[in-house]
Parts: C-alpha cells; structure tokens; sequence
C-alpha cells in the first residue's frame, strides 16, 4: 500500500495497486483469485457496464490463470468495440462476451453459468463490482494494511472519503475498521452512481453479511455515511466546476483522477471539507479509474 501526504489529505494510492489497470477492483481480482484456486473453480461469469473496472480486473485475473472468463455486458456493443480503456484490455484477454438489456442480465448470468458447467467446467458467479464475500474481505484485509502503513508513518485518520459504487468497497472498509479497533474512524462514501435511500440500503445489508461472516456481533448501521449530493446527473455524468477541480489537483499533485469514480469522490470531499472536519486528519481512498480516462 503507498501512502502519499499532500497539504490539505492523505491518500491511498490503490490506482497504483499491482495488477493492470489498478484500482479497487484490481485489489478484489487479487483476493477472488486466492478464493477460486482454493476452491478449485476454473470458471467465472460476471457482468458490467462497457467500462466497467471489474470486468476488466475479472477478465485479467482469469487470464493469467487460463481460466475461462465470461461477462454479461449491459451497454452498447458498438461503443466496447470502439472505446479504449476498459474494454480494449477485457478485448485483448481471453474472455467471451454477450450485451443485453439490464433486465436480462441475471438470467444470462444463469444461462453462462450452466453452459460452462455442461462443458465440464467448474465456475464460480461473481457479482458485477465484486458485490460480494471475496470482494469485501479483500478491503477487511486492506485496512491492516493501513494501520501498518499509518503506524510507520506516525499519522492517524479521523474520517476516510472513498468513492461508493456497489458498496461492497465502503462496507470492507468499516468492517475492517471495526475487526482492526479503528471503529472511531468515520468513513464517507461519495455516490457514484446511487440515490441516496438505495445506496445506504445497499451497503447496510452488504456489511450485515460480511459482519456475519467476520463473527462480528455488533451492530455498526449508524457507521454508514453515504452522500449522493455530487451526482452531477448519473453514473458517468459530470459537471464542469467537478472537472475543473480535478484537473487543478492533478497539476498540484501529479495523482490522476476520472470522472466517474475517484474525481466524482474527490469532488464531494472538497465540498464537504467546506462546513466539517475542519482540522481533522483526512484520508481519501485512491479507488483507481485511470481506465476511464483513457476510454
């Protein structure tokens, strides 16, 4: 984990974690990885959007390993053919892809998964932005991985702004806080994508089932802060100010930051900085999208 100090934040730099691409979703691959060789599946099937991070994480993950790989794509087939980013490394693995509509998603899911077990395979159903135990877990452990760095550098966080897509990053992070005794720390998840009812519903079941799984009894619901104030419009949308801003940090900084994912985060903890945590020691979580500019 790299560690980096600037004037006004500390920052994670998982855009540099080690596996193509980079970012969160790179880091989940790693720990979906360990989980499938030691499970014995030589499969997996998952789904995304045209740029999606995961999909590109997965269908590298699987590649190094020979493993088949198949994703459901909900998006336009023309634009993966044409854009870079994302889609030009999920082209140049070995993985096989379909497009349907959103509502189609889960029973193509299902589909893949049966031809692939009739081929004599063995796979394994990843859901789309790594939604689940494995893709948690890898942010459980990712926090001790902060506490190590934070110790050496004699420096500690009292609130931690991430980028919040699917939430299963967001919910790694506090259970991990919580497993590591770091519970006081605050953790803000800036909306992607989400409205604000469904963003905390989601991450709140999420973090009910890997506490369970973590044998975590306690109850840490009022931990999930979720702000969906910097929309912009949607899920890849952005507003010119936002742009502006990331652009100036980035010439500050040298650390690049997208528009849809880390920017979008950056974005919103500027803003929030404004009104609270005035002399507080801050942290934002780097959750990669260098793909997304280069699409």
């Amino acid at each position: 984990m790299i560690l980096d100090s600037f004037k006004d934040f500390t920052i994670v730099r998982d855009d540099l974690y080690p596996f193509p691409g980079g970012g969160n979703k790179a880091r989940k691959a790693i720990e979906y990885e360990s989980f499938l060789r030691l499970n014995n599946y030589n499969a997996v099937v998952t789904t995304g959007g045209v740029q999606s991070n995961h999909c590109r994480a997965v269908a590298i993950m699987a590649t190094r390993n020979n493993w088949k790989c198949h994703i459901v794509y909900h998006g336009s087939k023309d634009r993966f053919f044409k854009e870079n980013g994302n889609a030009l490394l999920v082209r140049k693995t070995n993985a096989t892809f379909e497009f349907v509509e959103a509502a189609n998603i889960s029973s193509s899911m299902d589909s893949a998964m049966e031809e692939l077990r009739l081929s004599g395979f063995n796979p394994y159903y990843i859901t789309g932005g790594g939604h689940d135990l494995p893709g948690g877990v890898a942010y459980v452990k990712a926090v001790k991985e902060l506490q190590q760095e934070c110790k050496l550098k004699n420096w500690y966080p009292d609130v931690i702004f991430l980028a919040s897509g699917t939430g299963s990053t967001q919910a790694g992070i506090l259970a991990g806080l919580n497993l590591y005794g770091w519970g006081d720390v605050e953790v803000v998840g800036i909306s992607v994508a989400r409205k604000y009812e469904r963003g905390v519903s989601v991450i709140s079941d999420f973090l009910k089932e890997l506490q369970l799984h973590l044998a975590q009894k306690n109850d840490l619901s009022d931990k999930v802060l979720f702000d969906a104030s910097y929309l912009a419009g949607g899920y890849e949308s952005f507003s010119v100010d936002m742009e502006e801003y990331i652009n100036s940090v980035t010439l500050q900084t040298g650390v690049f930051f997208d528009t849809t994912y880390s920017g979008k985060a950056l974005w919103g903890m500027y803003n929030i900085l404004k009104n609270r945590y005035q002399n507080k020691n801050v942290l934002f979580w780097h959750t990669g999208g260098l793909m997304n500019l280069m699409k």
